[in-house]
């Protein structure tokens, strides 16, 4: 099934989406779900870092098995902590974000998924992006890099994009800015790539829910989304 109830273990054959975690719901779960991360090499300050705020990334994979994860962060956590101390999260100026290898994220039991099966020559350009294009850069991708927009991380996107980027109408004056939280930003690329192949009922169907008029879709909320993955008695 593609879209929301896409289960990549099942899929025999290519496929290409979203996975989500959850953000810390009980104190007594974050070692056992930071440990399942860390055993998957995913890393000692990114598991515990997704375990507690929650996480959305771009994957890819065949036959059942993800093996490709590659999700936008902070490029400083340090930066990140400091801006959102205290639980400020929706006040945190935006800071400089990178896209990173989010392995480990598939082993946390609280992993859902949003994709869909793929031929062999979408798979292999989506997962050369990932891998090549995102992983480790500061941008969207080469296509972007000199088109003058420049890009950084918020928890609330949608609140910064409103005053600080000339691209929201706006803030007059402004800079050209992207300012997307993890969620926010693979949702945006992912919809890139739905577009080519001819799949655009799935960025309706995101899109409807991000676009609801309620300010913490508009920011993508982590917990609204899964919420919103997991009512398959709206899937059609």
């Amino acid at each position: 099934m593609s879209g929301k109830g896409f289960n990549p273990r099942a899929c025999q054959g290519h496929f290409a989406g979203i996975c989500f975690v959850s953000s810390l719901r009980s104190y007594g779960s974050f070692f056992s779900r930071f440990y399942s991360q860390w055993q998957s090499n995913g890393g000692v300050e990114s598991s515990m870092g997704r375990t507690w705020n929650g996480h959305t990334a771009l994957m890819a994979g065949k036959n059942g098995v993800v093996d490709t994860i590659v999700g936008w962060d902070p490029n400083s956590s340090w930066d990140a902590f400091k801006g959102s101390a205290f639980g400020r999260h929706y006040q945190m100026a935006p800071i400089t974000g990178c896209w990173r290898d989010d392995t480990g994220m598939n082993a946390d039991p609280t992993t859902q998924y949003y994709g869909l099966q793929i031929d062999q020559a979408e798979y292999t350009r989506f997962r050369r992006f990932l891998r090549e294009e995102l992983r480790g850069t500061q941008g969207f991708g080469s296509h972007l890099a000199n088109s003058g927009v420049s890009f950084r991380y918020a928890f609330a996107p949608g609140k910064w994009m409103a005053s600080e980027s000339s691209l929201e109408g706006k803030a007059k004056g402004g800079d050209l800015k992207i300012i997307s939280n993890c969620a926010d930003a693979a949702f945006h690329v992912f919809a890139s790539f739905l577009y080519e192949w001819d799949q655009k009922n799935l960025v309706t169907e995101m899109a409807s829910f991000i676009n609801a008029g309620d300010e913490k879709n508009r920011n993508l909320s982590q917990g609204r989304l899964m919420r919103w993955l997991s009512q398959m008695e709206q899937q059609n």
